[in-house]
């Protein structure tokens, strides 16, 4: 008897501590880290690739989701073709449908569209894509070159809700010595993330995970049958 009270017990203590651990993810509302600023550093070995960016979002509660981007490329400016940055992806969740790109004709990012696994390395999970080349493995002179800017926004079709999570975020940059493909966050289960995590934390109250409940209700419903037996 001791040693079912003993597991039902350390369940629901297993559970409740679950609770106080809000799943990792980039979640952004109407009034939470909205606009979500993050930063990055890649070390190549030759040179470091960093800049600095912010995401904004509208459109919360409807099929229309405007994501408006600015990055800033911040890396030292190099020879042979210099540090372009070609490709800025992320993942959405809920899911986007269809996916549009809007922006002036000043350089940098050029279109959007599915990322449909064009970044591979390091930074699965990525699920749209902005690129400045030919598409979003790169190609081309395009990019937002080093010591520049810009802003740019994408409309995503779907139905969405009073958040999203933009997790993964991720980079591609095109240099004279080869090109990089970097995250901020770690592929799904995957090793810890390479560069800045984003500044911000997620809004608090997250929804526990259903294993985390189910984990909590054994806990507390065998701990309630051990003392009906003792009694």
């Amino acid at each position: 008897m001791n040693s079912i009270r003993s597991f039902c017990l350390a369940a629901a203590v297993t559970a409740l501590a679950g609770l106080a651990m809000p799943s990792h993810a980039a979640l952004i509302g109407s009034a939470s880290n909205n606009p979500y600023a993050f930063t990055w550093n890649y070390n190549t070995g030759s040179s470091i690739l960093s800049g600095t960016g912010s995401m904004s979002l509208s459109g919360f509660n409807s099929s229309a989701l405007t994501v408006t981007a600015s990055l800033t490329n911040t890396s030292a400016i190099g020879g042979n073709g210099g540090e372009r940055l070609v490709s800025f992806g992320f993942g959405i969740d809920p899911n986007a449908t269809a996916v549009s790109f809007s922006d002036v004709s000043d350089g940098g990012m050029v279109s959007a569209g599915f990322a449909s696994g064009a970044l591979p390395a390091n930074v699965q999970g990525i699920e749209i894509c902005a690129w400045g080349g030919n598409n979003c493995s790169g190609g081309g002179n395009g990019g937002i070159y080093a010591g520049t800017s810009d802003s740019f926004s994408i409309v995503l079709a779907g139905n969405w809700g009073s958040w999203v999570n933009v997790e993964p975020i991720g980079f591609k940059y095109q240099t004279g010595y080869g090109s990089f493909e970097f995250g901020l966050t770690p592929p799904p289960g995957g090793s810890p993330p390479v560069g800045t995590p984003p500044t911000g934390s997620p809004p608090t109250g997250t929804v526990p995970e259903p294993g985390t409940l189910a984990l909590l209700g054994l806990g507390l419903a065998g701990l309630a049958a051990a003392r009906r037996r003792r009694q």
